[in-house]
């Protein structure tokens, strides 16, 4: 696709956050033009890019500044590339924005390629285009999507997905990464290298899962899995005896996995597991111990058993996870 201007539209929402807006849009005005910019050459842009809102009129995001768009979408009869924002309360979104849905649709059948940023994901999902296929978006926001769009495939450990001519993002910085993907799609590797050096971005992240909280779901409706998850988060290190978990809720100890995972998508094992490795994270963010301290505070024996289990649920080893999130110094070498 290099070589043509492509013409790029960044949906902004009632509410979107105004980096989901803006983000996209300097990655994709200043590829082909800072780089050169900066190199004293000829600037040769590759996108041609415009806000576009439901009517018009300015949007109000999420931190109540006005955005003011290019354009209502009516007004934009074709587009390469569509970039939703993030639309978080989407009731409102589909209540002032009725024409949305059908706007995108038209657009996806026109050719465009129909990306979304964080939980404008939400907006893609009430097209139906993403029905039967992956999506991702912020962590915080995955049950919710789970439950309204239950036909769509979620997949919140990835920091983006391509879906062919469907893209979707996990939060604002992921944003940035799908935004430095796409110019690569559409401009060639040597483009989006150009943009991520030219920006300071990084290229090539994957997950978001070493940045995702464990939200334990508690709008399952079973008020045994409730109990359950209440007794093992007030006794995190203990063992978890199954058996005696299941006779102190008068059922068997299958029908006890069966609820568990029909519930909240993991076995009970699965549950306490990601409580300590949640413990083991602000362990790693807030003190000096060591993992193998860390270990046996959260309830194991066998540090390397544990050291599993933190990569597996987080996407990267304990001393790498102590580097990046507890601030500039590093720490203690971990044993």
């Amino acid at each position: 696709m290099a070589g043509a201007v492509r013409k790029a539209t960044i949906l902004g929402c009632h509410k979107s956050m105004a980096t989901t807006i803006f983000g996209p849009m300097d990655i994709l005005n200043q590829a082909g033009r800072l780089w050169h910019r900066l190199g004293n050459t000829p600037p040769t842009p590759f996108f041609d890019v415009a806000i576009a809102s439901v009517d018009g009129r300015p949007i109000q995001c999420l931190n109540n500044v006005l955005v003011q768009p290019h354009a209502g979408i009516e007004a934009i009869e074709q587009t390469d590339l569509l970039v939703i924002a993030s639309a978080t309360y989407i009731d409102q979104v589909m209540e002032t924005g009725p024409g949305l849905v059908p706007w995108i649709r038209r657009q996806y059948q026109r050719g465009a390629h129909v990306a979304s940023i964080c939980t404008g994901a939400f907006l893609l999902a009430e097209t139906g285009l993403l029905d039967g296929k992956g999506a991702t978006l912020h962590w915080g926001f995955a049950e919710m999507f789970r439950r309204r769009y239950p036909q769509v495939r979620l997949r919140e450990d990835r920091m983006f997905l391509d879906q062919g001519r469907l893209y979707c993002s996990a939060g604002v910085s992921a944003g940035m990464d799908l935004s430095l993907y796409l110019v690569e799609k559409f401009c060639g590797r040597q483009a989006s290298v150009q943009s991520a050096k030219t920006m300071l971005l990084d290229l090539g992240r994957e997950a978001q899962s070493p940045y995702a909280a464990f939200l334990a779901p508690r709008q399952h409706g079973d008020p045994v899995v409730g109990k359950a998850q209440e007794w093992m988060e007030t006794h995190p290190t203990e063992p978890l005896d199954y058996d005696r978990l299941a006779w102190k809720y008068r059922i068997s100890r299958r029908s006890l996995e069966r609820r568990f995972r029909q519930a909240i998508g993991v076995t009970p094992l699965g549950y306490l597991q990601q409580l300590r490795v949640e413990t083991a994270r602000r362990l790693l963010e807030e003190g000096d111990l060591t993992f193998q301290e860390i270990t046996y505070q959260v309830g194991y024996e066998d540090v390397s058993y544990f050291r599993k289990v933190f990569v597996r649920l987080t996407g990267m080893g304990p001393k790498e996870y102590r580097q990046r999130f507890a601030g500039y110094s590093a720490g203690p070498v971990l044993q």
